[in-house]
């Protein structure tokens, strides 16, 4: 993986800190705490990624390639653990970028591009802080689900076999026009030129046909780690709480490109 740019996705920052009186007491409402605020990078350059593997099939290529991402997000209320984490990869974008020519005879020509995009769907179930004793904690399960955005530029070399991109092109022609001169020139000359009154052009367009890209599977590899974890006062003394979690996956995915 070279020059990979991470994804931070934040929220606002925890506004409810706990207390002695649990989160049924004066919580607040989940639609105020989660306004997102994406944070973008200061450059519109895309990090590229070494792809795993890149076969192909006929006129299938398959391309493997790993996506590192990083998320910082909020939960809605006070967790005291994370009990279940359920992951769905969504592609948004699948974007094939022919190779075209070199600029000049001599010069390297470039490699095939692929534009991955998408989200990690999150489904998290975590314990919520009801009451609790010097010895026990009474909860409740609460859903929290949030998309975690992962883009990625894949570079998919010179070992395979693709339609060559057909260019389309303008062919300007003109025709000879002979006009009288002004005073000053010989009788008999006249103004040979180009008519200049009218413009003509033959246009060829071609239409290529872009593949078909179809996601085979995907692993997702995470660790969650909360950020504000304090002590639950009036808890086991091994108890904590927590909202705000930092999340890290390297997120492995193959799609097929159909010719």
């Amino acid at each position: 993986m070279t020059n990979q740019i991470p994804h931070v996705w934040t929220q606002q920052p925890l506004t409810m800190q706990p207390d002695a009186t649990s989160c049924n007491v004066g919580c607040t409402n989940p639609s105020s705490t989660l306004d997102p605020n994406p944070a973008f990078p200061s450059t519109a350059s895309l990090g590229q990624c070494t792809p795993l593997a890149v076969t192909q099939s006929g006129t299938d290529v398959f391309v493997t390639v790993s996506i590192p991402a990083e998320a910082i997000f909020t939960l809605p209320t006070l967790a005291l653990e994370i009990k279940r984490v359920t992951k769905n990869v969504k592609i948004t974008q699948c974007r094939f970028f022919n190779t075209i020519p070199p600029i000049a005879s001599g010069q390297p020509s470039d490699t095939p591009k692929l534009f991955l995009a998408g989200f990690v769907r999150k489904d998290i179930q975590y314990s919520q802080v009801l009451t609790q004793t010097s010895t026990t904690v009474q909860g409740s399960i609460q859903d929290f689900v949030v998309d975690v955005p992962i883009s990625c530029v894949v570079s998919l070399g010179t070992g395979i076999s693709v339609p060559a991109t057909t260019f389309g092109q303008q062919q300007v022609y003109e025709f000879a026009t002979s006009t009288s001169l002004p005073a000053g020139f010989a009788s008999k000359d006249q103004l040979l030129s180009a008519d200049l009154s009218e413009f003509n052009v033959l246009s060829n367009e071609f239409l290529n046909k872009l593949p078909t890209c179809h996601l085979v599977y995907s692993q997702i590899n995470e660790m969650d780690e909360a950020l504000d974890r304090v002590p639950l006062v009036g808890g086991p003394f091994e108890e904590g709480v927590f909202r705000t979690v930092q999340e890290k996956m390297v997120v492995v995915i193959q799609v097929r490109l159909a010719f």
